[in-house]
C-alpha cells in the first residue's frame, strides 16, 4: 500500500515514533467490522450511540469511523483496543496501517500556501504570541503545578490507580482535549472506598469530582475523572502510560526513594483495589487460616513488591508462563497482624472479612493505617 506505514503489534522503537501522529485504517472490511464489534462487546454498550457516547464522540461523527469513511485517530484506537484482552489486542494490531495525520490535506495545503503565504505567515506570528507558558506546557490556559506534595494520601491513591485503572488523554474532532481516569471496582463490594476513600483525596487534592458508572453487563462500577491536573501529574510526574493497558507498571521510582510511610500508602492502594483477604478453612487448620493475595500481570511490580515486602514477612510468590500473571501472598495469624500495623487496608470489603474472623482480643486490629502503630518499624522487621 503506497504512503501506508504496516504497524506491528508492539507499537515499538522507531515504529512507534513514526506513528505518533498516525490516522489508522483497517486492512479489510471485515476486520473494521469484527473491531468495532469487539469492542461494543468488550466495553458493554448496549447500542452504538452508547459505545459512542463512552468514547466521548457524537453518533454521526463516530459512524465515519465505523463505516470506515475516516481514518481513526491514533489516540481513540489506543483507547479502543484498551477495552480489549491482550491477545486480541496484538490480533487487531496486525492486521492495520497508519498514514500521516494531514495526509488527505497536504497537497490542498500546499496550494493553499502558494497563494497566501504572506498572510498565513503573519496569522501565525500573531498567533505565536497568544501562547501561554504554564510550567513548560504552552497549550495549558492555566499553569499545572506538577510539584504536588507527596503525602500518604496521594500515595495510597497512585497505588489504587496502579492496581486497576486507566489513564487517558486525547482529543476529540473538534479539537477539544480531554483528561480521563478510571479506576474499577465491584459495585457490590467497592462502592464504599471508591466514593468514601478515593474520592475524596482526587477532589482533595486536585479539585477533582469523580463521578461513577455502573456497567449494565457485569458487576463492575467504573469510577471517572476528567482532571488535567490529576491526569498530568500521572503522566509527566511520575511516568504513567497513557492509552492501553501496560504489563510492565511499576511503583514510580519517587516513591520508592521516599519514606517507609508513603510506600506502605501505596502497597494499601494496590491491595486495596486488586488484592484479596481470604480465610482457609481446610481441614488441616484448627481456625480459619488467613491470606493476602495480590495476582498481577507486570512482572517489574512482581518484583518491587517482593522485595520490599520480603523485609517484613514471609512470603510466597509464584509465577505462571501460561496464564501469564504473578502471585504474592501474606499468610498467617501472625503475619496479619503484622500487616495490619504496618499496611492496613482502607477498603471495607477486606476489612468486613477480617473483622469477621477476629475479636478485638485477639490481637488483630481491623483498622486502616490511621490508627497509631503499636511497633516501630525496625521492631517489626525483627520479629
Amino acid at each position: 500500500m503506497t504512503g501506508e506505514t504496516r504497524l506491528t503489534s508492539g507499537f515499538k522503537n522507531e515504529e512507534k515514533d513514526s506513528v505518533m501522529r498516525d490516522r489508522i485504517g483497517f486492512d479489510s472490511d471485515d476486520t473494521r467490522r469484527a473491531f468495532f464489534s469487539a469492542v461494543r462487546e468488550a466495553s458493554g454498550a448496549r447500542s452504538w450511540r452508547a459505545l459512542a457516547e463512552l468514547l466521548g464522540l457524537r453518533r454521526n461523527y463516530f459512524q465515519n469511523y465505523q463505516y470506515g469513511t475516516l481514518l481513526l485517530p491514533r489516540t481513540l484506537l489506543e483507547r479502543m483496543l484498551a477495552f480489549l484482552q491482550k491477545e486480541k489486542q496484538e490480533d487487531f494490531k496486525g492486521k492495520v496501517f497508519a498514514k500521516p495525520r494531514n495526509w488527505g490535506a497536504i497537497k490542498g495545503g500546499e496550494k493553499n500556501y502558494a497563494k497566501n503565504s504572506v498572510a498565513i505567515i503573519s496569522r501565525l506570528r500573531e498567533g505565536s504570541k497568544k501562547k501561554v507558558d504554564a510550567g513548560g506546557f504552552w497549550w495549558a490556559k492555566k499553569t499545572i503545578d506538577l510539584n504536588v506534595p507527596l503525602s500518604a494520601k496521594l500515595c495510597e491513591l497512585i497505588g489504587a490507580i496502579i492496581g486497576d485503572r486507566r489513564v487517558d488523554g486525547y482529543t476529540n474532532h473538534r479539537g477539544k482535549s480531554f483528561y480521563h481516569v478510571q479506576i474499577v471496582g465491584d459495585r457490590r463490594l467497592d462502592m464504599d472506598y471508591l466514593l468514601g476513600t478515593l474520592s475524596p483525596i482526587m477532589n482533595t487534592i486536585f479539585g477533582a469530582r469523580p463521578n461513577y458508572y455502573l456497567r449494565k453487563d457485569s458487576q463492575a462500577v467504573n469510577l471517572n475523572v476528567n482532571s488535567k491536573h490529576l491526569f498530568m501529574v500521572l503522566t509527566k510526574r511520575f511516568g504513567f502510560p497513557a492509552g492501553v493497558k501496560t504489563y510492565t507498571v511499576t511503583i514510580p521510582k519517587e516513591i520508592i526513594d521516599s519514606k517507609e510511610e508513603f510506600i506502605f500508602a501505596t502497597i494499601r492502594g494496590i491491595f486495596d483495589t486488586d488484592g484479596c483477604v481470604f480465610f482457609d478453612k481446610r481441614s488441616p487448620y484448627k481456625k480459619p487460616y488467613p491470606r493476602i493475595t495480590l495476582q498481577i500481570v507486570s512482572g517489574p511490580l512482581f518484583l518491587q513488591l517482593k522485595k520490599i515486602l520480603g523485609n517484613y514477612f514471609s512470603l510466597y510468590t509464584h509465577h505462571s508462563p501460561e496464564r501469564g500473571t504473578y502471585t504474592l501472598e501474606v499468610y498467617g495469624h501472625e503475619q496479619l497482624s503484622k500487616w495490619m500495623k504496618l499496611i492496613g487496608f482502607s477498603n471495607k470489603r477486606h476489612l468486613n472479612k477480617i473483622e469477621e474472623k477476629y475479636k478485638p482480643a485477639e490481637g488483630i486490629e481491623p483498622s486502616t493505617s490511621s490508627l497509631p502503630m503499636m511497633h516501630s518499624t525496625a521492631e517489626l522487621r525483627r520479629q
